[in-house]
């Protein structure tokens, strides 16, 4: 048999219509290629997905200094406190107060609610939170035996505390450093950073704390903050003009201050606080504030007193307010506003 037959005298192929199948060499040699162009497409495929987190995070915090800086227009070029207390008298005019405590707070999306520039951001939840933040709450009850929830956490974002202060005023032996109250007080508006991203292992109060002074740690609560690292080894930061932009950290001991320290509920030890000459931590001081005049600040030195946890205050004898203010403070027969402002000149 040559494998034809002819039929009515054609010609015909038996083997014409056979089908080849692979052999068990071919099939391997097709995984092999197919694994290889995953394995080169993966890591090509997490950048964009990383990209595409950090576009989505920047837009975030536009929306946000959009928002803080039309607030500010809408009430005299006053700028909202970067933190308070809930209890405290001023926390209405924060942008936002209380702690994101893992132990106390329960990281509800409706505490978001009661920022002031809720309505300034189309009362949008999502705006508030960094998109490579997957950070996930565990509630539980007192004594941690029963679980009673698990969900995301719904921010992401801190401002740079010298731009409002905590309730407009500075931790002790940052005195000498301005604290911002209004816009038009910050000379250099593409330099001062407002909005930071900060890890959820440390994000808690709603301000980010950069030490100006060079002395010891004052209170462990209000040591210097650690900065995000969802990006690349970096983080987003939106500034006074108007402008974000993404900053890479350098320092080893920035990138892995996430992993090489641990909170206790509020509070962490120390930070990035220990990373002497850190190039990152300059970074963040040539960016957070100005230091006040010599001669000004003799002039004031000796109003200031300390006042709780480790914050300052200053009796003002300009400042006696209204009569039957709320919000007023009483020091030694002297009167002044809680926070920086009086309540009733919003």
């Amino acid at each position: 048999m040559d494998g034809y037959i002819y039929i009515y005298g054609t010609k015909m192929d038996v083997n014409k219509n056979k089908k080849k199948a692979f052999t068990l060499v071919e099939l391997l040699v097709v995984i092999g290629i197919i694994a290889l162009l995953v394995a080169l497409l993966l890591p090509a495929l997490g950048k964009a997905k990383s990209v595409g987190q950090k576009v989505a995070c920047i837009n975030n915090q536009k929306q946000l200094q959009m928002a803080h800086s039309i607030f500010s227009d809408d009430h005299g070029d006053k700028i909202l406190y970067s933190s308070a207390w809930k209890q405290e008298r001023s926390a209405p005019y924060a942008w936002m107060s209380g702690s994101l405590n893992l132990s106390r707070y329960l990281n509800q999306s409706r505490y978001l609610e009661g920022t002031p520039l809720f309505p300034y951001v189309g009362k949008s939840i999502g705006v508030f939170k960094c998109p490579a933040d997957k950070d996930l709450v565990r509630i539980t009850n007192r004594d941690g035996t029963e679980l009673r929830g698990i969900f995301p956490r719904h921010r992401s974002y801190s401002v740079n505390i010298h731009v409002g202060g905590w309730s407009g005023w500075p931790v002790q032996k940052d005195e000498e450093w301005k604290i911002y109250h209004k816009y038009s007080e910050i000379e250099n508006p593409s330099n001062i950073f407002t909005f930071i991203e900060m890890p959820f292992e440390f994000i808690n109060a709603g301000s980010f704390r950069v030490v100006m002074n060079d002395g010891a740690p004052t209170h462990k609560v209000y040591d210097m903050d650690v900065p995000g690292n969802y990006h690349i080894d970096g983080t987003a930061l939106a500034f006074a003009d108007g402008h974000v932009e993404t900053k890479r950290w350098l320092d080893e001991r920035t990138k892995t201050a996430q992993v090489r320290y641990h909170i206790d509920g509020s509070n962490f030890k120390y930070g990035i606080r220990r990373a002497y000459d850190s190039v990152d931590v300059k970074w963040l001081k040539d960016r957070s504030t100005t230091k006040i005049e010599a001669m000004a600040w003799r002039k004031q030195k000796y109003t200031w007193f300390p006042w709780m946890f480790n914050l300052k205050r200053q009796m003002r004898a300009w400042n006696v307010g209204p009569e039957g203010a709320s919000d007023a403070y009483v020091r030694s027969g002297r009167r002044d506003s809680w926070g920086w402002f009086w309540n009733d000149s919003w």
